[in-house]
């Protein structure tokens, strides 16, 4: 299944919208901004499926509900960047500068490919080609955390957090 992660280029913060290939918007991601950064992911009739938050007490880390489980997302950079999930066997790693990712289970099958593209209306986007159709929503969460990750660590965009 191809998705595709676009920011809402309405506001400057971290708002995101997920299509599908004819550019349907599929699912929203509503963000508030209190002591952290909150991400709620919404259908179109707008039931959440999955709550974000970015948190930046002692480190930057990431926090996932979805699917009645609960997933923390540490950033790892050395070589690649990676996050270290924890509720989770999966594995996920990519170059940062380039937007490439992959998510893999414990047996390194690729499960997700998330990869940063120009779309033909000149916008910035993600493409997601997901094979683990069970795990979606979670592989959802974790492709908005990189995204979002991402827009962190862009030199000219304001940190959104104090």
């Amino acid at each position: 299944m191809k998705l595709y992660i676009k920011r809402n280029n309405i506001d400057s913060g971290m708002s995101f919208a997920v299509y599908d290939h004819a550019e349907n918007i599929i699912f929203n991601v509503e963000t508030s901004v209190d002591s952290s950064v909150r991400m709620v992911i919404e259908n179109q009739s707008g039931e959440p499926f999955s709550m974000i938050r970015l948190n930046t007490f002692l480190f930057t880390y990431f926090t996932i509900r979805c699917s009645r489980h609960f997933y923390v997302l540490i950033p790892c950079l050395r070589e690649q960047f990676s996050f270290a999930i924890y509720g989770s066997t999966y594995r996920f790693s990519g170059n940062l500068a380039y937007g490439k990712f992959v998510m893999s289970d414990s047996d390194n099958k690729t499960m997700m490919t998330v990869e940063k593209t120009v779309t033909h209306n000149g916008d910035e986007a993600f493409v997601l080609d997901i094979q683990d159709e069970e795990h979606k929503m979670f592989m959802i969460s974790a492709a908005i955390c990189a995204a979002s990750y991402q827009i962190l660590a862009e030199p000219n965009t304001p940190q959104v957090c104090c």
